[in-house]
């Protein structure tokens, strides 16, 4: 097979025109004023450029300039780039994150700004100096003057002084479709850490739910120290009155955005945009729940935790949650979390030893319980009784079924609870296990 003949690029089919001009008076022994007279001679004849359809002349000046060019080597024959602007040196991608970073912490800097890209390895020592990245901000409209004027304008910035100490949480939905071709939404259950801007949980649910929102909850404290404030939105499933109670006996104030203030949510809204553009709207629109959830922890394993943050001066969210956990307290335990899901109501029995819970009718032993009122904990995850009692003495139970007692006298019921729809939910069984084995953490 015949090699291929390299072809010049098109900086090199200049250099190679002009030098053809010029290079018969490279050695020449001229003297003087037989150079300019040369050159004046050139100015008067015609030339076609690489790529030209026309021929043209072109001033002695600039042969000029091309004869002493010539004389220094071949590469200064190459005409220089006409790309005008500030910071070339670096790509797209880093001046994007530095004017995040501008953005993102108005009041700074631009030669601290500089000195945290260079620490965190964003840009190398040297490429760029403080006056031209301070051009390139003042370019973008986003000059230190100019945001410090319209931040007064706006909210305070607030951040967490450690990790661990707020947590955001909110729902994305996501539109795929099922094997029918049919839209379907799917629910993206995120929590942030304010401080470190790390994930704890990300998870893709059927439903938007308290009891999804519990789930995923719980599998964050099982893993991180809760923290002192769980900052949501005012969304159905973050005014139940499970979370509340959770909060309470685990010392975790659920604090709620003021409605209709989306600027308030800005840190989650930010990382919602950051998902879609990096993760989600890469799936196809036929994915399982299971290959959306695999994508987003394989997303933020592989890309988010270990890409430099704007908000953090360029760290990375890994580092900065990895850096404030030592001294920390330890995550909850299994078996104190499924003491803190535990839900008391107190239903009357009536006159046919029956009771009702969340519109299903159980019935208990004893025709001394009618007319009274018994204790009974409910399971948040199925909303079904785990056990009940009356006076401290645990009571039998279980479901009612009327058309078998209508061709049977009154047995004992033994205490099976009915069966659950819920889908299996690995964080609900392991509090379920450890709120039936006391010793189980």
């Amino acid at each position: 097979m015949p090699m291929s003949t390299p072809r010049p690029t098109r900086a090199e089919e200049v250099a190679l025109f002009r030098l053809g001009i010029v290079g018969d008076l490279l050695n020449r022994d001229l003297l003087p004023g037989e150079l300019d007279a040369a050159l004046r001679d050139k100015a008067q004849q015609r030339y076609r450029p690489p790529g030209a359809s026309k021929s043209r002349t072109y001033h002695h000046k600039t042969l000029q300039r091309w004869y002493y060019a010539a004389k220094k080597g071949f590469e200064h024959l190459k005409p220089a780039s006409r790309v005008r602007g500030h910071a070339l040196a670096i790509d797209a991608e880093q001046r994007a994150l530095l004017l995040d970073m501008r953005r993102e912490h108005p009041t700074a800097a631009t030669d601290l700004i500089l000195a945290e890209a260079v620490r965190h390895g964003i840009v190398a020592k040297g490429t760029v100096s403080v006056e031209t990245l301070r051009r390139l901000f003042r370019d973008a409209d986003a000059s230190r003057a100019r945001l410090n004027r319209a931040s007064r304008r706006q909210q305070r910035r607030w951040q967490a002084d450690r990790p661990c100490a707020i947590w955001h949480a909110d729902v994305c939905h996501l539109w795929l479709r099922d094997r029918d071709q049919r839209p379907r939404k799917v629910y993206v259950h995120g929590i942030l850490d304010d401080c470190s801007r790390y994930v704890p949980a990300l998870e893709a649910r059927e439903a938007e739910r308290e009891v999804d929102l519990l789930s995923v909850l719980c599998g964050s404290l099982l893993r991180f120290p809760a923290p002192p404030i769980f900052y949501v939105d005012n969304g159905s499933c973050y005014r139940g009155d499970v979370l509340a109670l959770m909060g309470e006996r685990l010392g975790v104030r659920v604090v709620h955005a003021q409605p209709y203030d989306p600027e308030a949510r800005g840190k989650m809204e930010r990382f919602w945009r950051t998902m879609r553009q990096r993760c989600t709207d890469h799936l196809p629109t036929d994915a399982s729940l299971h290959d959306v959830n695999a994508a987003l922890l394989a997303w933020l394993d592989e890309d988010y935790h270990r890409r430099p943050h704007a908000g953090l001066l360029g760290q990375t969210p890994l580092r900065r949650f990895q850096a404030g956990l030592p001294g920390l307290p330890e995550p909850m335990t299994a078996r104190r979390l499924a003491e803190a899901l535990q839900v008391a109501l107190r239903p009357q029995v009536r006159k046919d030893a029956t009771f009702q819970v969340n519109s299903r009718t159980y019935e208990v032993t004893g025709r001394h319980l009618a007319g009274r009122r018994i204790e009974v904990l409910i399971d948040p995850f199925t909303d079904e009784p785990i056990r009940a009692s009356y006076q401290g003495q645990p009571v039998v139970f279980g479901p009612c079924d009327p058309v078998a007692n209508a061709h049977r006298g009154r047995p004992e019921v033994a205490p099976a609870p009915a069966k659950s729809t819920t889908p299996f939910d690995p964080i609900a069984a392991l509090i379920a296990r450890a709120r039936k084995d006391p010793d189980h953490e």
